[in-house]
């Protein structure tokens, strides 16, 4: 059955026999749709989750098809402030999202639950309806695995009619979920869990003091410590420099975008002026023999003014970075102090997914003004995603007027359909793209920066948007040019594999067996290099994505798909078959003997990407680790020259090791690792925070500050796993493996990530602590030794150490670079304190030093906290931000 005809029969048995109960013209599907639509609450919450689980839940989720019978329930409150809906009135459908895989209603066999694609369900009356009363109306819903974070649930519910037409229940129309879920532990206080022997600390006022009086830095003297610390640096004075005059930049051998770039910074920060002069030149032979690398250069902070030596551009434009960051910008002051300092790694990088729910230019061009303030160096975007196509193609308008838009269309001729919250409406988080313009412009601003670009379009796995683009470009020229309709096809028409991707969807992968795939591939490789080149960034290195190319359901067993969950399963096993093993084209080449099978397709699909790459003259191809694990010799097998890998999987699942095993056969590694360097993961175990945790039920900034990259075994000492249990990490691939890591880098997922002022709260402070290790090895990090196994009972890492950095590090971040994000607009997290009562005094602390911190007392007023005088009681707590005109969440006491 092709995509339209599956389309228009899912909503022809949502509607059910519509002549037969049709109403009448006053009270017709229509009608009630939009009374819902208009007045309608809903409300959600988990019932039991799995580690509550009944025997009779077991049982049910069995015979639905969870798996393992792991299943939770949760419900769905319609709340109908009129008259009751009549049990005849059943020719409308409710849609709504979900990222767990729901099953049925359990306790009203009134209503159907079919899931559409990935995390699209509707809930339609059916025969059995019994009509909606006056009031409330609850549906306990089954669903596979669990939820332990309120960002699990979506909003944006919305009600198709007879007409069908889609309109958002107005309730739920909102990113601010709070009003639509009830708290995760409200039926059940050990809810938050995952499994009855959970281990995790749940983050509480009283928790959170605990831990911060055991880990918040002192009062330490910062006024020198740089973010990333410099390989050496020495204080030359006790007095720091009065810059409130402002700075004035004398540079020679720097390009005038970059010199304009540190100039816009300085008058970000109100410090542009000229009574405080910085000379800046490239001269390497003139550097200590440390710092002659590329990025290298030597500082020295003066009475009367600065001088920089740098061993080339990039690092004429670090030192002055650098002097930006020592300076204190509230109180316009600045150490004497000389430097001398190099980058740890080449590749320094942060990866932005656009393509689950899209993020603006405005925010982009934000991000890339601070990862150039703290020296990163590599800016990869995930540009393409089963969600969302995120860039202009010329030639192939289908890709942004189809694929970068949701709406409600089950035909997808005009849009993909809606998706992580989005809602039916085309003006929503879930659209957007950048145009070859917006594309050509943050090529070039980051250039200026000396960050280079790293466009990613992932395939063969996750290209739905892809795929749904280009059938709407083929239904659109068929009866006009079946060739030109064919050029770009991804999808083989005679393939009839049912299978289930990772994140639930049946069609989200493009064929690798037909040449229409390569023709896509190769235009949209030309299209995007010629976009580089014309904004003066030649393209150096093509991501061709290659994640979860192996069906996980399909998988023998959970080593296929290395990172995720094992407990995953499927609803009906005819959904277990890898992709395109029912496809002619595929099978073809198997009776060819061009590959054995069809699991040898993802090998075959990177190297005849590489091809093309290496064809367009470009020297690098990357992939997330998953995409070229089954390639034995990059030397002998890809017509790159360098490929690059970014090692994803969780450490606490061996994914230190399995990407070491990746640089043992010859690939260069970038570390990546999901348990510490995903930032879509929650920053504490609140289910208040937002954010997926598959791999870690938390990564603060401090665990970020942790990651050692060239030795991540020693993090089983110093962390815990998902489950909050200890967990061991041996070393067993050979040392020399170690050499082939060029660099790291941090990830953001846009699933629960819907805007922009939500990414940057994801994102930052914890790019800081990214920056800090990707350019700055610390003592503390030790030096990999194969045979040598670590855990929490080890005592290899000096703990004292990592805490004594840690405690510098956090100093400087909350009584410098916290004001300078103000500055700049960023809106970072800000932390949710700590408070208990101690002696019939309310006392409050926080993660890092110097936060102003505030409590709500009866007056209904919030008033400054201060230790010397605390409140005997309070309602609440909060923190503010460093310039104090932004608060964090509160929590009550």
């Amino acid at each position: 059955m092709g995509i339209a005809a599956l389309a228009a029969a899912l909503l022809a048995a949502g509607c059910g026999d519509r002549e037969a109960s049709r109403p009448q013209a006053a009270d017709t599907g229509t009608d009630v749709a939009a009374r819902i639509a208009a007045e309608f609450g809903v409300q959600q919450a988990v019932r039991i989750n799995f580690q509550a689980a009944t025997p009779e839940m077991r049982a049910q989720c069995k015979k639905a098809g969870g798996s393992g019978a792991v299943c939770f329930t949760y419900e769905i409150r319609l709340d109908n402030p009129g008259a009751a809906i009549g049990a005849d009135q059943r020719d409308w459908a409710i849609y709504f999202h979900s990222i767990r895989r729901t099953f049925a209603v359990l306790n009203n066999p009134g209503f159907d639950v079919t899931n559409i694609n990935g995390d699209l369900y509707r809930l339609s009356p059916n025969a059995s309806f019994e009509g909606i009363p006056e009031g409330e109306l609850v549906l306990e819903m089954l669903g596979e695995n669990w939820m332990q974070f309120e960002s699990d649930f979506m909003p944006r519910f919305f009600v198709v009619g007879a007409d069908g037409e889609a309109h958002v229940i107005a309730s739920t129309d909102t990113d601010d979920i709070d009003q639509l879920i009830l708290p995760i532990t409200h039926y059940d206080p050990q809810n938050w869990m995952r499994t009855g022997a959970d281990e995790n600390i749940l983050a509480t006022a009283e928790s959170r003091f605990e831990r911060y009086a055991q880990v918040a830095p002192a009062a330490a003297d910062s006024t020198a410590r740089l973010i990333p610390q410099a390989w050496r640096q020495q204080q030359l004075a006790d007095a720091p420099v009065d810059v409130a005059g402002g700075i004035t930049l004398q540079v020679s051998g720097l390009p005038q975008a970059a010199t304009q770039a540190i100039e816009a910074r300085l008058n970000l920060l109100g410090l542009a002026g000229d009574a405080y002069p910085i000379t800046i030149k490239v001269a390497p032979e003139e550097l200590p023999d440390a710092a002659q690398r590329s990025g290298g250069y030597e500082l020295v902070t003066g009475a009367d003014g600065a001088q920089a030596v740098a061993f080339d551009e990039a690092g004429a434009f670090y030192a002055a970075q650098s002097l930006i960051g020592l300076l204190d910008a509230q109180g316009k002051a600045l150490p004497q102090v000389e430097i001398v300092d190099f980058p740890r790694f080449d590749y320094r990088g942060f990866n932005i997914d656009l393509g689950r729910n899209f993020h603006t230019k405005t925010m982009l061009l934000k991000l890339i003004d601070q990862m150039a303030a703290y020296k990163l160096n590599k800016l990869h975007l995930h540009l393409s995603d089963d969600e969302g196509w995120r860039i202009e193609i010329p030639g192939l308008p289908e890709l942004t007027e189809v694929g970068s838009k949701r709406c409600f269309d089950l035909e997808e001729n005009r849009c993909l359909l809606p998706q992580l919250g989005s809602g039916p409406d085309s003006n929503n988080n879930g659209s957007g793209f950048l145009s070859t313009d917006d594309y050509r412009e943050l090529v070039a601003y980051a250039d200026a920066r000396f960050i280079q670009v790293i466009p990613e379009i992932d395939m063969p796995a996750h290209a739905r948007a892809a795929v749904v683009s280009m059938e709407a470009r083929y239904r659109k020229l068929l009866e006009q040019d079946r060739a030109a309709a064919e050029e770009f096809r991804l999808i083989d028409p005679q393939d009839t594999t049912r299978f289930r991707s990772v994140q639930f969807y049946t069609d989200s992968y493009l064929n690798p067996c037909i040449a229409s795939s390569y023709r896509f591939v190769d235009k949209v490789i030309s299209e995007i290099q010629s976009m580089h080149e014309q904004a003066g960034q030649p393209l150096q290195a093509w991501h061709f994505g290659g994640d979860e190319a192996v069906n996980i359901y399909a998988s023998a067993s959970f080593e296929d798909a290395p990172g995720e969950d094992p407990n995953k399963g499927d609803i009906d096993a005819s959904y277990r078959k890898q992709p395109w093993s029912e496809s002619p084209a595929c099978q073809k080449m198997i009776d060819a003997g061009d590959i054995a099978s069809t699991d040898d397709l993802p090998r075959h699909f990177a190297q005849r990407v590489s091809e093309l790459v290496a064809a367009r003259g470009i020297d690098t191809m990357m992939a997330w680790h998953d995409g070229l694990k089954r390639v034995e010799s990059p030397e002998a097998e890809l017509a790159t020259p360098n490929n690059l890998v970014n090692a994803w999987a969780p450490l606490m699942w061996g994914g230190g090791e399995e990407g070491l095993h990746m640089a043992e056969k010859g690939f260069s590694m970038v570390q990546s690792h999901s348990d510490f360097l995903y930032f879509d993961m929650p920053y504490e175990v609140d289910p208040k925070e937002s954010g997926y945790y598959w791999a870690a039920r938390y990564t603060d900034t401090r665990k970020t500050f942790s990651y050692a990259p060239l030795n991540t075994p020693q993090m089983a000492e110093v962390s815990r796993n998902r489950d909050g249990g200890t967990w061991q990490a041996n070393s067993d691939q050979p040392a020399a493996a170690i050499e082939k890591i060029v660099g790291m880098q941090g990830q953001l997922w846009s699933e629960v990530v819907r805007t922009d002022a939500r990414a940057e709260y994801m994102v930052f402070p914890r790019l800081l602590a990214l920056a800090e290790r990707a350019w700055h090895r610390a003592p503390w990090e030790l030096d990999y030794v194969q045979g040598r196994s670590f855990s929490a009972s080890t005592e290899f890492v000096d703990r004292a150490a990592l805490e004594k950095d840690w405690q510098s590090f956090a100093s400087a971040l909350a009584k410098r670079e916290l004001y300078k994000l103000d500055l700049a607009g960023v809106a970072y997290r800000v932390p949710v304190p700590g408070a208990r009562i101690e002696d019939g005094a309310v006392r409050i602390n926080a993660p890092w030093p110097g936060l102003r911190l505030q409590y709500l007392n009866g007056d209904g007023n919030w008033h400054d906290y201060s230790s010397d005088n605390p409140p005997q009681t309070a309602q609440a707590v909060r923190a503010l931000s460093a310039d104090g005109d932004r608060a964090g969440r509160d929590i009550p006491l």
